[in-house]
């Protein structure tokens, strides 16, 4: 039976207007948010100064906690935007009580009171000194709040009113919104320095089997498969239609071998000969699907950089490889309309190997040996391969490719 834990921050406080009830909080956060399998989503309260954070790990939903917007601020119900995002895509918006838009929530907190204070500047509360600080300040009108970078800190900032630092949790600090944000989705990278999880452990992966991959001693900055299993990232399950996409993996071919880098949604195998071949599976408006392949021969030894590119009608496959650039591509075959790659409901991408029952097809490759030291995703339009790799290497802390 699956267990709801409600993680209650205010537990004896007492609430102006009634929240909602467990039950609908639950069933906002899985009907809701159907797209949402790893990380968090957000759903609306009937209170105004609050909001509800859904925690899901694997598809499962784990915890619902009901969240407070800071002094000063309302929650913007995501109907009452301008322009919403995408379901499982919502930031934190606490906004100004100036600028709720939801008449309602005005009735519930007019300005003057305890949540919308009139603009005062408030006492110190504090005798924390404040840590070392950076440039950047911004101030929260009408409420004269004033906040200062913390040097280092991306999640913490100086609140110079009550000289105190002021924390945003799991999210991050917006000086040019001055306030608290979710970090944005994409690029999603792994680069493989402190676990097995993506850059801020943004996106899960998981083991299968369990001690199949771990961090490698020999190369930092990198994973190692011994060619048992890999790893799974549940982010790719019913990942909506994408019309534009970048995947791209470094990795080494050492020893030479038949392998999967990645399998299902987008796929990449590697051969013993030097070719390196993609494939993905694409939907145009009318429903209909294609499958695209597209190879090269990258000879080449060390570690290679190989890059997927999707634009909505091209698959381009280039691959970086021994101080050269291989690139191939293939096109869509009614070019009147964008195609989106899609993926197969209710499963994960699989890195470094292909799960059973399918890893009996003799077609298919093998697990691979060696080791993984980036993984790249993002929805990022760009003009080449180049430019790809140069956004890679500005976090890239791997051995050198390509």
């Amino acid at each position: 039976m699956k267990i709801i834990l409600v993680c209650l921050a205010l537990l004896g406080a007492t609430y102006a207007y009634p929240h909602l009830p467990i039950e609908e909080v639950e069933k906002r956060c899985l009907v809701d948010k159907p797209e949402v399998s790893q990380g968090v989503a957000y759903v609306s309260d009937s209170d105004c100064a609050y909001y509800w954070q859904c925690d899901f790990a694997y598809t499962v939903l784990k915890n619902v906690t009901l969240k407070k917007c800071p002094i000063g601020t309302m929650w913007a119900k995501i109907g009452v935007l301008p322009h919403p995002p995408q379901p499982g895509e919502e930031p934190v918006v606490c906004v100004n009580c100036a600028q709720q838009p939801d008449p309602e929530c005005h009735v519930q907190y007019p300005q003057g009171s305890e949540q919308c204070p009139n603009a005062t500047t408030p006492g110190p509360t504090t005798t924390e000194k404040p840590r070392p600080l950076g440039p950047k300040i911004c101030r929260l009108e009408p409420q004269n709040m004033v906040f200062q970078e913390i040097v280092g800190e991306i999640s913490e900032v100086w609140y110079w009113g009550a000289n105190e630092t002021f924390s945003c949790g799991h999210l991050i600090f917006n000086f040019k919104k001055c306030e608290c944000e979710a970090a944005p989705e994409f690029p999603a990278r792994w680069n493989f320095d402190v676990n097995l999880n993506s850059y801020k452990n943004r996106l899960y992966a998981a083991n299968e089997p369990v001690g199949t991959v771990g961090l490698s001693v020999i190369e930092p900055g990198c994973a190692e498969f011994n060619g048992t299993g890999g790893l799974q990232i549940p982010y790719f399950k019913n990942m909506r239609p994408r019309k534009s996409w970048v995947t791209a993996v470094v990795f080494n071919r050492d020893p030479p071998q038949n392998a999967t880098i990645l399998y299902e949604c987008i796929t990449i195998f590697i051969y013993d000969n030097d070719w390196v071949k993609a494939s993905v599976v694409v939907q145009n408006p009318l429903g209909g699907e294609e499958t695209l392949t597209v190879s090269v021969h990258a000879p080449g030894g060390g570690y290679i950089l190989v890059i997927v590119i999707w634009d909505g009608k091209t698959l381009t496959l280039a691959v970086f490889a021994g101080g050269n650039l291989y690139v191939n591509s293939v096109t869509v075959s009614n070019v009147d309309y964008p195609w989106s790659i899609v993926c197969l409901p209710a499963q994960p991408l699989f890195v470094g190997y292909v799960p059973w029952p399918f890893d009996d097809d003799p077609a298919l490759p093998g697990s691979y040996s060696g080791n993984i030291c980036l993984l790249f995703f993002t929805d990022k339009r760009y003009d080449n391969p180049d430019a790809i790799k140069a956004d890679i290497l500005l976090d890239y802390v791997g051995p050198p490719f390509g």
